[in-house]
């Protein structure tokens, strides 16, 4: 009888896995489509001299002047060992200027002029990309797709 409730269960199993659709898989559609939009950006970013990711992080430091380096990983979603690496080049560009923080844990960070100015000259670039998306989508899928993703990052 064990044997027969086994292969009961195992064929339960495929069935409830035929039925699966994967192709609507949330994991899968959002890897799939944050790899091509940071692609698109980056391709932009690019004409500027730097990735999209170091235009994030420039962008974030110039609204947020004297976030830490755990403050900044947080606001962007991003890893700390890549923002420490790409904090490192923007300083080496002479774009961001890095300080001991406030309570001498860790760092802050401000743009430079030099920074300030880069950002600037990539801003026509990143509206350009904006508009491409938003036309792509349509004004009300644009904003609701914007919609849904904060939520997801709130997984």
């Amino acid at each position: 009888m064990s044997g027969l409730l086994d292969k009961k269960c195992v064929n339960a199993h495929y069935s409830a896995m035929a039925e699966d659709d994967f192709s609507l898989c949330v994991l899968t559609n959002a890897r799939k489509a944050a790899r091509s939009v940071s692609r698109y950006y980056d391709q932009m970013a690019r004409q500027t001299g730097f990735t999209s990711g170091q235009f994030s992080v420039l962008v974030t430091v110039r609204e947020h002047d004297g976030l830490t380096t755990a403050e900044l990983a947080e606001r962007l979603s991003m890893e700390r060992t890549t923002l420490v690496r790409n904090v490192a080049l923007l300083e080496k560009k002479g774009l961001l200027l890095t300080r001991p923080a406030k309570d001498a844990r860790g760092k802050e960070f401000s743009i430079t002029g030099q920074g300030n100015a880069m950002v600037e000259s990539a801003l026509p670039l990143w509206r350009e990309a904006q508009g491409h998306v938003r036309d792509l989508l349509g004004e009300e899928d644009f904003l609701t797709a914007v919609r849904l993703l904060k939520r997801l990052s709130q997984i």
